[in-house]
């Protein structure tokens, strides 16, 4: 696992959040409608909308409503998370070791995706979701 620090809280910048997941790994995969990935047992990632898995030699579109494009996600597992970013359009950017990456930009019509997580009282739980049409994210 590389160096990383942890990211203990969400921390806003100019053009993003910056999701406390950093230093964090990938230990389960879950394909139904969606794809989850569960961070460290405690923390979910769910993705919706339709989303690209990028390796250091290639990118791939993953439908989640379609099992036959849904099989790079689970190269993911195991993976460190080096940097999670909610952009203020409704995007998401994970950035992971080994020069991997998965990006999802909001969907026109529903919710692309949600993060849950947190572990009470130990780190504080939140709920981040991209809204439709891109008009931004919600925290609750």
């Amino acid at each position: 696992m590389p160096d990383v620090m942890v990211e203990p809280t969400i921390r806003e910048e100019e053009d993003c959040f910056v999701l406390p997941l950093t230093g964090r790994e990938v230990d389960q995969i879950c394909i139904d409608y969606a794809v989850t990935l569960v961070i460290d047992g405690t923390d979910t990632v769910r993705l919706d909308s339709p989303f690209t898995v990028s390796f250091s030699d290639r990118t791939l579109l993953v439908d989640p409503q379609r099992l036959d494009t849904v099989a790079p996600v689970l190269d993911l597992f195991r993976a460190v998370i080096l940097r999670a970013a909610a952009g203020r359009d409704g995007s998401l950017l994970l950035s992971f070791d080994d020069d991997r990456s998965l990006r999802i930009e909001a969907d026109p019509d529903g919710e692309a995706w949600e993060i849950g997580g947190g572990l009470p009282p130990i780190s504080p739980s939140y709920r981040i979701v991209s809204l439709p049409a891109g008009s931004g994210i919600e925290f609750s």
